[in-house]
């Protein structure tokens, strides 16, 4: 072989080395890349199932920022945006000691923005941030995740950034979702026995019958943990051009009566018939109505905000109870009126019949009975006319509650006939009863008043086992004594005085 041919040979095999020397380059940085995306798809791998374990969104938002952040995406800073109530991107989420930290921002970067409405991943003109949009199975975008790295965020990062994204976006889907349903399964459960709890109370308050009870059970169910377990409820009933106020003292009901002007906070609840909620939502105003009126109106005082899911309970419990109150209200005047006259304010001989049987029935002794007569009514009615004559028995009524005991039961028996019973009450306590209405009724009339008052009394006791009405005919018998004895001269007395003002005012 010649020396030329030689040199050609050598320079062949030198250029096919060569070639071979550039395709394994290439072949190497191939073999690099191929190993780089196996290690990126390992890695997506092993972080989409450490999202599949997340329970909550909290849980999976703390270990998506994680990822990447920490495991084998290494950006700087990462944040997700989600949308707020109003659907805009306002609720920014981030990593603070590996807890989520919630904040709200307004959103003004051109580039977050641009990805929002075209729901692609969009870089900041420097290509140090990134934002990409993660949709939903349905194309509704989820929430936007935010990067930051120092040293550019480049095609291939983006690449990465959609597979991930592609990855858990059904996964997010999913856990969220899941938490929605639980929540509304807890949600429902609450309801459930929110419900029951209406029921068996409602049916207790309508059950109790008396008005007293009814307030104190439907007091109790607010403020009980077996109700709604409020701090305080307090219930204004407004009846007749008055206002009570009722409330529990421990396990006490406590009713009084209010003025009108202590009431002025109700009236914008009375007037819209609408519930009034504080700024703090811990203070609540509610109306009960009873056929399109406001009867009574609920105050409520907690001290955690008071939820939409409980105004929506006491709303239902409210409409389900008003009528209780309003029925037993209107029993108990209706009560009241039947067992009361009119004109005093004292038990009428109804009610007074009712308690001698009740005495007779149960043995109750002692009992003390003081009978009363008005002397000189009639003198009265034809002197002045009988609106006087009212006002003489009004004013006797008076006199007669002034003297007697708390547990006395009062009552105009007759059209100047009154009767006055005292259970426990000895020969002795009763007696003395009997005198202190005469002194009063002496002291009354040294006081001069416009028109002076005349009454007979007589008393009796039962201290043993005897007919009541044997015990009412003793003390009627002293009273008729004491007229004779003294009811001529009361009545002369009236007349006089009566005469002596007419005259004056003539």
């Amino acid at each position: 072989m010649s020396e030329q041919q030689t040199n050609q040979l050598v320079a062949e095999l030198t250029a096919e080395l060569e070639s071979l020397q550039t395709e394994n380059v290439r072949l190497k940085e191939t073999q690099q890349q191929i190993a780089e995306i196996n290690n990126n798809y390992l890695m997506l791998h092993y972080l989409t199932s450490s999202i599949q374990a997340c329970q909550t969104t909290r849980e999976l938002w703390e270990t998506y920022l994680h990822n990447l952040s920490d495991c084998g995406f290494n950006y700087d800073h990462v944040a997700v945006l989600l949308a707020d109530e109003d659907g805009n991107f306002t609720e920014r989420l981030t990593l603070a000691a590996g807890k989520v930290v919630q904040t709200t921002v307004l959103q003004t970067n051109g580039y977050i923005l641009q990805a929002i409405s075209t729901k692609a991943a969009v870089t900041s003109p420097d290509n140090l941030k990134a934002a990409l949009p993660i949709a939903g199975k349905s194309g509704k975008i989820t929430a936007i995740l935010l990067a930051e790295k120092a040293s550019g965020i480049f095609f291939e990062d983006l690449q990465l950034l959609d597979v991930y994204i592609r990855q858990t976006a059904a996964l997010i889907d999913n856990i969220m979702l899941t938490e929605k349903l639980r929540h509304f399964q807890e949600l429902l459960g609450r309801q459930l026995d929110q419900f029951v709890m209406l029921h068996y109370v409602t049916k207790a308050i309508h059950d109790a019958g008396n008005y007293y009870d009814v307030l104190e059970k439907y007091l109790t169910t607010l403020c009980s943990s077996l109700g709604f377990d409020f701090r305080e409820g307090i219930l204004y009933i407004l009846a007749e051009n008055k206002l009570q106020r009722a409330s529990l003292q421990g396990e006490q009901l406590e009713l009084v009566e209010m003025e009108a002007a202590e009431g002025q906070f109700l009236e914008s609840v009375v007037k819209t018939k609408q519930y009034k909620l504080s700024d703090d939502s811990r203070h609540l105003l509610m109306p009960l109505n009873s056929f399109g009126n406001v009867t009574a109106v609920i105050e409520i005082n907690h001290d955690v905000p008071i939820t939409p899911e409980q105004i929506q309970i006491l709303e239902i419990f409210a409409m389900q109870t008003s009528s209780a109150i309003d029925n037993t209200r209107l029993k108990l005047h209706l009560e009241y009126v039947s067992f009361h006259d009119q004109l005093t304010g004292l038990y009428n001989r109804a009610y007074f019949e009712r308690e001698i049987q009740r005495i007779e029935k149960e043995d109750t002794k002692p009992v003390g009975l003081i009978i009363c007569d008005l002397d000189g009514l009639k003198v009265i009615n034809d002197t002045c006319g009988h609106a006087a004559g009212d006002y003489f028995i009004a004013t006797a009524a008076e006199l007669i509650k002034t003297v007697v005991p708390a547990n006395t039961i009062a009552a105009r028996i007759g059209g100047d006939e009154f009767a006055i019973v005292i259970p426990g009450s000895t020969a002795k306590t009763t007696k003395q009863t009997g005198l202190a209405l005469k002194k009063e009724l002496r002291n009354y009339n040294a006081r001069l008043p416009v028109m002076p008052l005349g009454m007979s009394v007589g008393w009796a006791t039962r201290t043993k086992l005897i007919k009541m009405i044997d015990v009412f005919k003793q003390a009627d018998s002293r009273m008729y004594q004491d007229k004779y004895l003294h009811g001529e001269a009361s009545r002369n007395y009236i007349l006089k005085m009566l005469t002596q003002r007419q005259q004056g005012k003539s």
